[in-house]
C-alpha cells in the first residue's frame, strides 16, 4: 500500500480543476489561462490554510498558534506576489503543461474523497502514527523532538511537491528563475524557524489537536 498526505479541497476548487482538465482533454479552443491562473491562486490559499492555518484554529491564542498565523500570512503574501509575477496570458499548450502538476496533486484514491496531496514515505507515515499514539496516551512531551523532526520532513516534502513541482511546469526566464529560487529559500528558512518553535510551545491538549488534525490528512491505499 502507498501512504499519502492530503486534504479535501473546497467544492469550488474541485469544480474548477475538473472543468480545466476536461477542457484540456477535449482540446477546447477557448483560452484556458484565466481559469488556470484562478486555480493557482485558490490552490495556494487552500494549501496554506489546510497545511498551516487551520491546524491551529482550535488552539486559542497561545504562542504556537500566533507563530503559525504569522507564518501563514507571510507565505500567502509571498506566494501571491510570486503568482502575479509568473502567471499571465498563456496559450493552451502552456496551460496543459502546468496542468501536469494539477493532475499529479489532485488525488482520486479508491474509497476516498478527492484530495490535494502527495505520496508520503512510509517511514514518515509510520513515525506520525507512532508519535501521535503517544500523544493520545498522554506522552506527547516525551516524543516532542521526534514530532518536530517529522514536521520538518513534512514541511520539506510540502515545498517539494507543492512549490518545486509547480515551478518546474513554468517557462521562466533567468531573472524569474533566480527569484523563485530566492523565494523558495525564504520559505524554507521561515518554515524551519517557526515550525519547531510552534511544536515545542504546544501544551498537551494542543498536541492532541495537532495529532488529530494531521492524522485526518493521512491515508493508505
Amino acid at each position: 500500500m502507498t501512504a499519502y498526505l492530503g486534504f479535501v479541497p473546497s467544492d469550488s476548487l474541485q469544480t474548477d480543476i475538473r472543468t480545466l482538465l476536461g477542457n484540456l482533454d477535449r482540446k477546447a479552443s477557448e483560452p484556458q489561462y484565466h481559469l488556470a491562473n484562478g486555480i493557482a491562486s485558490k490552490m495556494t490559499d487552500e494549501i496554506i490554510d489546510n497545511l498551516l492555518l487551520n491546524m491551529v484554529n482550535n488552539m486559542g491564542n497561545g504562542e504556537g498558534s500566533n507563530m503559525i498565523n504569522f507564518l501563514g500570512g507571510f507565505l500567502k503574501k509571498t506566494m501571491h506576489v510570486m503568482l502575479k509575477m509568473m502567471l499571465g496570458k498563456a496559450n493552451n499548450a502552456e496551460v496543459a503543461n502546468r496542468a501536469v502538476f494539477i493532475r499529479a496533486r489532485f488525488l482520486n484514491l479508491p474509497d476516498d474523497s478527492p484530495r490535494l496531496g502527495f505520496p508520503l514515505p512510509h517511514d514518515l507515515y509510520d513515525e506520525f502514527q507512532k508519535h501521535f499514539a503517544a500523544v493520545d496516551a498522554g506522552q506527547g512531551k516525551e516524543h516532542i523532538e521526534a514530532i518536530v523532526q517529522a514536521m520538518m520532513r513534512f514541511s520539506d516534502l510540502s515545498l517539494e511537491h507543492y512549490y518545486d513541482e509547480f515551478i518546474a511546469t513554468l517557462d521562466l526566464g533567468m531573472i524569474l528563475r533566480k527569484t523563485t529560487a530566492m523565494t523558495r529559500s525564504a520559505l524554507h528558512k521561515e518554515l524551519h524557524s517557526v515550525l519547531p518553535k510552534m511544536v515545542r510551545a504546544l501544551k498537551n491538549e494542543e498536541l492532541k489537536h495537532l495529532a488529530d488534525y494531521i492524522r485526518a490528512m493521512l491515508v493508505e491505499r
